[in-house]
């Protein structure tokens, strides 16, 4: 059986009330952003009651997307770093970036959350595509927000509703989506060792150093964005390492994640509850074939 809600510790019956909830999706509590009964969003309901219960809402699902050329003729077979597949993918990133973010502060959000990130790579373009929900602050009885954080531009973080709810409540707040990419060209084998080997199981350390080298590059720079934004660390990795499919002699790294930072006095451990189904259809074994 797999758990089917994580609740936070301390959160009342009051936080996640489904009338509540409901005047909250269905009404607007505030009025900012894209007005009454035209909350959009990609959350479960647990996650959003989660969501709820650190001061946030949801407003609506965003997106954005860049699309940049690469040069012909940088795949062919050479030596060291593709750095103009490098510079497009950073360029398509940042205008996917820049895309969402200002779609996320048109509807007057604090940032997006559960960023999806899909990256396309081909011959003479690199494509990233960013979506997410979009959140604001909600507001408590005397109007004030209840979310605490004020954010010059809206956060873009690919954790979940329910990770950023622990996140936050142990005083870890996220500041951005960053990413390292590295692009290598894989040296030639020199003909004598290419026919050598043909007939054995070898390691090829020509793809082994590459790799390496690829990786080594784009950590590099995965720390460089970080401390950028002014993060202190990373949270949700993730991680692509492979030969570029149309030109299989060169391996692409690929990291990203959301660089966060502690905004509270102190860190603090949230206490987690996990709720577990009892009526689960799926059963492994019966009770009587104990005996």
């Amino acid at each position: 059986m797999s758990p089917d809600m994580t609740s936070l510790g301390g959160t009342e019956s009051k936080e996640t009330d489904l009338h509540q909830l409901g005047q909250m999706l269905g009404i607007g509590q505030n009025s900012r952003a894209t007005g009454p009964g035209r909350t959009t969003s990609d959350l479960s309901l647990d996650e959003i009651l989660l969501l709820h219960s650190v001061g946030l809402e949801p407003v609506e699902v965003v997106f954005g997307v860049g699309c940049v050329s690469i040069m012909a003729g940088v795949w062919v077979w050479s030596t060291g770093p593709v750095t103009d597949a490098h510079d497009a993918f950073h360029r398509a990133l940042d205008e996917a970036k820049e895309s969402i973010r200002q779609q996320a502060h048109a509807a007057k959000a604090v940032g997006v959350l559960g960023v999806d990130v899909e990256v396309k790579c081909s011959y003479h373009r690199a494509v990233v595509v960013v979506t997410g929900t979009a959140v604001r602050s909600c507001t408590d009885e005397a109007g004030q927000n209840r979310f605490k954080v004020s954010y010059r531009y809206p956060f873009l973080c690919d954790l979940s509703a329910r990770d950023f709810a622990v996140l936050t409540t142990a005083g870890w707040y996220p500041l951005d989506l960053v990413a390292g990419v590295s692009f290598v060209h894989a040296p030639r084998r020199a003909l004598g060792t290419a026919i050598g080997q043909s007939t054995q199981n070898v390691e090829l350390t020509n793809y082994t150093e590459t790799l390496y080298q690829a990786r080594e590059a784009a950590m590099e720079e995965l720390q460089s964005h970080i401390s950028q934004v002014g993060g202190t660390g990373l949270v949700d990795a993730k991680i692509v390492d492979r030969p570029v499919h149309f030109a299989s002699h060169v391996v692409e790294f690929l990291t990203y994640g959301t660089a966060i930072k502690m905004l509270a006095k102190e860190h603090t451990h949230p206490q987690i509850a996990t709720v577990v189904p009892l009526d689960d259809k799926v059963r492994t074994f019966e009770a009587t074939s104990l005996d």
